[in-house]
């Protein structure tokens, strides 16, 4: 019989937290002394995707022999609303692979000045807690993570809204109806503006030869990816990987601008070189700076009248390519006065 009023779960009782992963081998971090950080999120798909092979053993009943678990992946991610603050610069570390301490191991050390993409991992550990009761909650744990892209997604009259990806080695035993475990701290989210694209992106500009393209972005994408790859192996008494691969290191800038000359497809038909800096702050002037000083147009189109009494846009997009400057792109820490 069913419970005469089933209380069935919430996506507002669930919340997700991140730590940097522990550096000794350590099987169970329920029973670990652990300090969990809140991310602050719109959204989740964090998952350990579960695959079985089933038998295909012929029967003389004509039925499915038997099935067994042979792989699992952890993979999926999380939307945010872009806030200047230690998450945010965490993830931006972690994404760049720079060769610096997470505000999240307690020792950060990026208190100020600029960071660029480099082959520095860090491994994260999430944990996803759903709301079971007053006092008692499922504790999902995922360990050996890291970040495979970060996006950002600035549109006008608009929060600016980001994205991250994660994939991970395995998950851990998931704690069932339980309080929070005993050495277990859990830190939220500290207070800070939101970031619009009405006012927080600033001296946004695109240039050929320190000359100004005079661009006016209607809308703005930037997306940092690692490509990361899943290492399956034979052996480890366990379906999930060995360890995760990363690739060749990208990032894209994209979006529609309102069409006043032809310099972009100009630019893009001679194959020229660009650079494209901006800035990105809050209401209280902090925030960050990016910058990419060798970008190529990679995709783009002439203006189009696609139907009468519209804007004349044109879409296109940017990748931007490593030098000695600014990596393939460097990220400036802002603190407001």
């Amino acid at each position: 019989m069913s419970a005469a009023c089933p209380d069935f779960g919430s996506t507002s009782e669930v919340s997700l937290y991140y730590a940097v992963e522990p550096s000794t081998a350590t099987e169970d971090l329920a029973g670990a002394t652990m300090t969990w950080h809140q991310v602050p999120i719109t959204g989740e798909s964090m998952d350990a995707a579960l695959t079985s092979a089933v038998s295909e053993q012929i029967t003389a009943n004509r039925s499915y022999a038997n099935s067994r678990l042979v792989q699992g992946e952890v993979t999926g991610g999380f939307n945010f609303e872009a806030q200047a603050g230690n998450f945010f610069y965490d993830m931006l570390i972690c994404v760049l692979q720079a060769n610096k301490l997470l505000a999240a191991s307690g020792s950060g050390n990026w208190a100020s000045g600029s960071i660029q993409n480099g082959s520095t991992k860090h491994c994260l550990a999430f944990v996803k807690r759903v709301r079971v009761s007053a006092t008692k909650f499922d504790w999902y744990i995922f360990r050996g993570c890291q970040v495979g892209s970060l996006s950002l997604n600035i549109a006008p009259n608009a929060l600016i809204t980001g994205a991250v990806t994660v994939m991970g080695v395995r998950p851990q035993a998931p704690i069932e109806d339980a309080a929070k475990p005993a050495n277990w701290t859990l830190t939220d989210v500290p207070v800070a503006p939101l970031m619009s694209g009405t006012d927080s992106l600033q001296d946004f500009d695109i240039k050929v030869n320190s000359t100004s393209t005079g661009v006016t972005m209607q809308n703005l994408t930037i997306t940092l990816e690692n490509q990361l790859r899943q290492q399956q192996a034979v052996g480890l008494g366990h379906p999930f990987s060995a360890g995760i691969g990363s690739g060749r290191f990208s990032a894209t800038y994209a979006g529609q601008a309102y069409y006043a000359n032809p310099a972009i497809f100009a630019s893009f038909l001679a194959d020229e070189k660009l650079n494209i800096a901006g800035d990105l702050v809050d209401a209280d002037g902090d925030g960050l700076s990016f910058a990419s000083d060798f970008v190529k147009v990679t995709s783009g189109s002439l203006p189009m009248a696609s139907a009468p009494d519209q804007d004349l846009m044109i879409a296109t997009e940017f990748q931007a390519f490593e030098t000695s400057s600014t990596g393939t792109i460097k990220i400036t820490k802002v603190i407001g006065t």
